[in-house]
């Protein structure tokens, strides 16, 4: 555990000396610069053996939350939210042909995005991603696909249940509450498996509820609350807004796109805080 530096108790140890165990801060240790390696090595000024740095303090988990909702909008965060909105833009020409392929580069890139500052976020790099990543019709497809299984993903039990038992009502309303209860679960199953389909898995889902519950458990009321908001927020866009040539779409798809990157660095968070290995297959 960190303690006060062993020179300077007023101030906050950054290494620790893997020989002797004395803590110091930043300004108290020597450097060795090496032929093999141009970076300084750091060591002990009371033993010179080498000093490891100690781990960084984890933030209280309220002021994780005000990162992540600050994350989209700094300078950079709105350059990015800005080009994310663009192909939505786009969709309100009034070509059905041209809009409807708008719509597929909007969700797509904004889809790609959200799981890129997932991961992102999950590593505590700073700010957000600002690369698409995807090079070809195929790529932009399973983006398209990926981000569909998001939405979808965990509602396919109801949607089995309205097909193959219309109407009973009170099952598939039941089905369409777990759906969104899953939903965190069928992302976090994507993203931290990096394979789409186990968005579709209820085992895969089990496990990641299963590792945490409580954990989980805020996640979805951040999931539910970052959902709603968004969703009113670009209402009120819409009707506010909405109607005004060239710059109505533009503003309400930059809404939407706002919510969506908010949530995703929610998202980011969890994973820092609460992610391990890997699922297996």
């Amino acid at each position: 555990m960190a303690g006060p530096c062993q020179a300077h108790p007023g101030t906050n140890a950054t290494h620790e000396c893997t020989l002797c165990g004395a803590l110091h801060c930043t300004p108290c240790l020597e450097l060795l610069v090496t032929d093999h390696d141009a970076r300084p090595m750091t060591k002990c000024p009371r033993c010179g053996a080498f000093a490891r740095p100690l781990p960084a303090p984890e933030r209280p988990e309220r002021e994780d939350l005000m990162l992540a909702l600050r994350r989209p909008f700094d300078e950079e965060g709105m350059l990015l939210l800005a080009a994310l909105a663009a192909p939505y833009w786009l969709t309100a020409l009034p070509v059905p042909q041209i809009s409807t392929f708008f719509n597929v580069i909007y969700l797509g890139t904004l889809s790609t995005v959200y799981f890129q500052i997932v991961e992102h976020v999950g590593r505590d790099a700073p700010g957000l991603p600002f690369s698409a990543r995807y090079t070809s019709r195929w790529d932009l497809f399973l983006s398209f696909l990926r981000g569909f299984v998001c939405v979808l993903g965990g509602f396919w039990p109801a949607i089995v249940s309205e097909i193959f038992l219309p109407g009973n009502v009170w099952l598939t309303l039941a089905l369409v509450l777990i759906g969104v209860a899953m939903t965190p679960a069928v992302i976090l199953a994507i993203s931290l498996t990096g394979h789409t389909l186990n968005g579709l898995w209820p085992i895969v889902w089990y496990k990641i509820v299963a590792h945490d519950p409580r954990a989980y458990g805020r996640l979805l009321g951040q999931f539910v609350a970052s959902t709603a908001a968004g969703v009113m927020a670009a209402l009120l866009a819409a009707y506010t807004v909405g109607f005004i040539p060239f710059f109505g779409a533009y503003f309400v798809g930059l809404v939407i796109t706002t919510a969506a990157v908010v949530q995703a660095s929610l998202f980011g968070t969890w994973v820092r805080r609460h992610a391990w290995a890997p699922l297996e297959d």
